[in-house]
């Protein structure tokens, strides 16, 4: 989903990609502790409605009316919505477009999946529904690829813009050249003011191998939140497919197998996430309904045991202090 200009929303998690499907691209870029070893976080659950009796939540995102709506997805149906009180968030509905029906889990997916794993860098996903009505009111052309459950509503995600968001181009020939003997030579020198971002980068790579996302260099799905300095991965709908493309697979594999370096925190977090750990961090959309259906968790379970015997092998070859060598 492109934005209309350099700004961002934050989001996270959903999953599925059909084999033989083309593969979409998708563009409006949307960033948690680390862990302790052998300890996975289970992030908090997000609702978009109070329960009877409750106080209200103050956060806006997930209870406050939409006021204004304005179209900025291309592939896949986006809006910005400013929410009563000012708040401003991209949403990423069901929609009547290619894979529409459930890319947008892939947004929320990735955010919880990345809380688990103790990492900032996927922007809040919050699983969101409106009234199909108070769309209709601010946008003519809803119908044509707003989705609506039988109960009225538009579920989707949720993702609060980021001001100050400007895409990092590290797809380019220019920046490959630069990033990837960071990762692929053991033997290269990192400068200390990059070593930040080639560990992020690694750990991105590790990452879209584990959630099988296709869509990453695509152009435009990896951001800095410039109020923070904060390295983005945006745009995770092509992730959490229950389905992948072998083909995508192998690639990212292929990558992975010439990382020479990973961080240390992260695998340690990857080592504690078990099957029943990763399905209670992926959680459910509504009660009852997971979020992600069961045989995409499991493919996402059996990516982690295969990218933890390629950083073993790796350890096996090159020692711990070589292939663990980012924080």
């Amino acid at each position: 989903m492109r934005a209309s200009r350099p700004s961002f929303a934050s989001a996270c998690c959903s999953v599925l990609l059909l084999a033989g499907c083309p593969e979409p691209h998708d563009a409006q870029r949307d960033a948690s502790s680390s862990p302790a070893a052998a300890t996975v976080q289970t992030p908090p659950a997000e609702s978009a409605r109070p329960a009877p009796g409750l106080p209200t939540d103050p956060d806006p995102y997930l209870h406050a009316r939409p006021v204004s709506a304005k179209s900025i997805g291309h592939t896949s149906y986006v809006l910005k919505l400013t929410l009563e009180g000012g708040a401003v968030a991209a949403f990423k509905p069901r929609s009547k477009l290619p894979l529409g029906d459930h890319r947008y889990r892939g947004e929320i997916a990735a955010y919880r999946l990345a809380r688990a794993l103790g990492l900032e860098n996927v922007p809040r996903a919050i699983p969101r529904s409106f009234a199909a009505d108070d769309l209709r009111a601010l946008r003519r052309d809803f119908d044509e690829k707003g989705l609506v459950d039988d109960d009225g509503r538009v579920r989707g995600a949720l993702i609060p813009w980021i001001e100050r968001y400007r895409v990092l181009p590290l797809e380019e020939p220019r920046e490959r050249a630069r990033w990837e003997p960071w990762l692929f030579d053991a033997h290269a020198v990192i400068p200390d003011d990059e070593r930040g971002l080639a560990a992020t980068i690694s750990t991105m790579i590790a990452f879209d191998y584990v959630t099988a996302n296709w869509d990453r260099w695509s152009g435009g799905n990896v951001a800095e939140d410039e109020a923070t300095g904060k390295v983005l991965f945006v745009d995770n709908d092509g992730a959490f497919y229950e389905w992948p493309a072998q083909a995508t697979l192998a690639r990212q594999r292929a990558q992975l197998e010439h990382v020479t370096r990973f961080s240390r925190r992260f695998v340690e977090a990857l080592r504690a996430l078990d099957l029943d750990r990763l399905r209670a961090a992926l959680g459910e959309e509504t009660p009852g309904v997971p979020l992600v259906p069961e045989r995409a968790v499991v493919g996402v379970d059996t990516r982690r045991s295969t990218l933890l015997d390629i950083i073993d092998a790796r350890i096996a070859d090159a020692g711990a202090s070589v292939t663990l060598s980012f924080d």
